[in-house]
């Protein structure tokens, strides 16, 4: 049996570079991303593992943040979605759940 896993993120707030106090257009930065990431079975998630700030640039990859923007980025609020990265655990609990009221 082949068990596919590994990690993977997804986006969980995108930040402009107004929104941090950068008020001049930096070449070649689209916006800033606060990343969720997490460990998947199947590409079904299954645990949260970190998150992390990253820049996406105009080739639409992903690039680590200096150290000089993490206080401003830091600052900025963003929403609490670890909940997301249990979605495998979640949909277990539910359909054992299912199983034993209606079997």
């Amino acid at each position: 049996m082949i068990f596919f896993y590994g990690r993977n993120s997804f986006k969980v707030k995108a930040v402009q570079l107004a929104e941090i106090g950068i008020h001049e257009s930096v070449p070649g930065v689209v916006q800033f991303e606060y990343r969720q990431q997490y460990a998947h079975l199947y590409w079904i998630p299954m645990f949260p593992i970190g998150s992390m700030w990253c820049v996406r640039k105009t080739d639409n990859k992903l690039y680590e943040v200096s150290s000089e923007l993490l206080p401003a980025l830091n600052a900025v609020p963003r929403p609490k979605m670890g909940w997301l990265a249990f979605a495998g655990p979640i949909v277990i609990a539910i359909g054992l759940l299912f199983v034993k009221i209606f079997m």
